[in-house]
């Protein structure tokens, strides 16, 4: 005689899951990571933000450096999904660029090198 014994094991993180269509589970961050594109990284003169959502004129946007100090940047709307912040003046090195939207609740912070 044989028995089987289903256990389900739950596991509570900090972290929210999000189930996909597909059904499998993603954490709050992964699914931020989808809703953002940079690129080029490396960037050279000009680094593109690109949106899952039409919410390129309403994110809010704060390049810092590696110490911490604020940045001020030429941001030009390319259509409703992306934006290109000019980096041509920055000197060579790395930087942290923040992205804010409340209506979507996006806070991250994605780090690119300027060459």
């Amino acid at each position: 005689m044989s028995r089987c014994f289903f256990v389900i094991i739950v596991l509570i993180c900090a972290t929210n899951l999000v189930l996909a269509q597909d059904n499998t589970f993603y954490s709050e961050s992964q699914v931020v990571e989808k809703q953002v594109q940079l690129y080029p990284n490396p960037a050279s003169d000009y680094l593109v933000v690109k949106l899952s959502a039409p919410r390129a004129s309403a994110v809010e946007l704060a390049m810092h450096s590696v110490i911490g100090n604020t940045l001020n940047i030429d941001r030009t709307i390319i259509n409703d999904f992306e934006v290109r912040l000019s980096v041509r003046d920055l000197p060579s090195g790395y930087y942290f660029l923040s992205i804010k939207d409340e209506e979507s609740d996006l806070k991250s912070t994605y780090k690119f090198l300027k060459r």
